[in-house]
């Protein structure tokens, strides 16, 4: 089950070794695309092939005819990064993926979900840390903004 977080090491190859515990429901390999938080980070989605189906099938039902689905298709998929186990159960991404996020000697691999499916995100620490402050900060402005109504409701 992919649950949980790691620090790992990355090679000079670009290669990190993926938790054993992660392996029975990633299968042979993962799709790895490029993805963006909220907050402006930078980061990678490691898919499964099923996931990565319902990722490009969420593209498919949305209309060709808008330039914000074709750009955002053609971005995914001109990144995306086919990475097969090698026999240490290690994937290697490509130079200019990790450039993108910014990883270089080392990563954090957190569990996560899309479409229904288990995936797993590629950070550099200190992006994944300011990353998660600002969800904290977002956060607690949504319990403020809330407690404000509510104040204005009783008034």
């Amino acid at each position: 089950m992919i649950v949980g977080s790691y620090n790992v090491a990355v090679d000079a190859q670009g290669r990190l070794i993926v938790p054993s515990g992660w392996h029975p429901d990633l299968g042979e390999g993962v799709v790895v695309v490029r993805d963006l938080s909220p907050s402006g980070e930078h980061f990678l989605t490691a898919l499964t092939a099923q996931a990565f189906e319902g990722l490009i099938n969420d593209f498919a039902h949305n209309p060709n005819t808008s330039t914000r689905y074709r750009d955002a298709s053609r971005s995914i998929l001109q990144y995306a990064c086919n990475c097969k186990f090698d026999q240490k159960r290690r994937i290697s991404v490509d130079s200019e993926n990790l450039k993108y996020a910014g990883i270089s000697a080392n990563a954090v691999l957190t569990a996560n979900i899309r479409s229904n499916n288990p995936v797993f995100e590629i950070w550099e620490p200190e992006a994944l840390e300011r990353n998660n402050k600002a969800y904290d900060e977002w956060q607690i402005q949504e319990a403020l903004d809330r407690n404000a109504e509510e104040v204005r409701s009783l008034q």
